[in-house]
């Protein structure tokens, strides 16, 4: 794999040098997990930073009464986590892979002094975490002011938005995750996610099987 093409993919480093890019794949580590395998836990040393080359990852939090919560789906393109960066902070949530992932591991350590070094990086930076915080800002007021059928709606379009293709006939979306999942994600019952995934299959609004989903978003209503 060439780790400087790959990198190059995340906007964190698209304007680098090819010098300057060369350096930050020198402390990248490939790493892999299949299906299922967890990449860390909440609660334990931070670590590293992922960069997510190809595959999905959930990131799961659990409340006081021992029930999971999935914060976030992640694909190819993304980093994680988003938080503890210049601190002695713990990871937020526990993270896996939802399917055969691909992931670049940078140290906590040597992250921390890249960004020190690259003050423009660290910028980038500073916007990426903007831009989560208006996501997650986004999040809870849908799951305020929305009902049932807007909360998987927004899911949607949220998930066509992040990781789906657009193709003549819609945008494809890679979506191998359960009505269970996603209920978990809107803060619905799995019933009613099947109820509302099955209306919008009869309205035309999605079409597919299994993992794989055509959205046709003017439908999406």
């Amino acid at each position: 794999m060439n780790v400087s093409q790959d990198l190059k993919e995340f906007s964190l480093f698209r304007d680098l040098t090819p010098e300057e890019l060369a350096r930050v794949a020198e402390l990248a580590v490939l790493r892999q997990y299949g299906r299922g395998e967890t990449i860390f836990i909440e609660g334990t040393p931070r670590e590293a930073v992922y960069f997510l080359v190809r595959g999905l990852v959930k990131v799961v939090k659990v409340d006081e009464e021992g029930r999971e919560h999935i914060v976030a789906v992640l694909g190819k393109g993304q980093m994680f986590p988003h938080v503890g960066f210049f601190q002695e902070l713990p990871y937020p949530g526990t993270a896996s892979a939802i399917e055969q992932t691909t992931v670049y591991a940078i140290s906590t350590r040597a992250f921390d002094a890249l960004l020190r070094r690259h003050p423009p990086i660290a910028l980038k930076l500073l916007r990426v975490l903007a831009d989560r915080i208006v996501q997650l800002q986004a999040k809870l007021q849908e799951l305020a002011v929305y009902d049932s059928r807007e909360r998987v709606v927004a899911f949607l379009r949220h998930f066509a938005e992040e990781q789906g293709r657009v193709e003549p006939e819609g945008v494809r979306v890679h979506l191998p995750i359960t009505h269970a999942e996603i209920a978990q994600m809107v803060g619905l019952r799995r019933e009613s996610v099947n109820r509302i995934w099955n209306q919008l299959r009869r309205e035309g609004a999605i079409e597919g099987e299994r993992d794989t989903w055509v959205i046709h978003l003017e439908r999406l209503q």
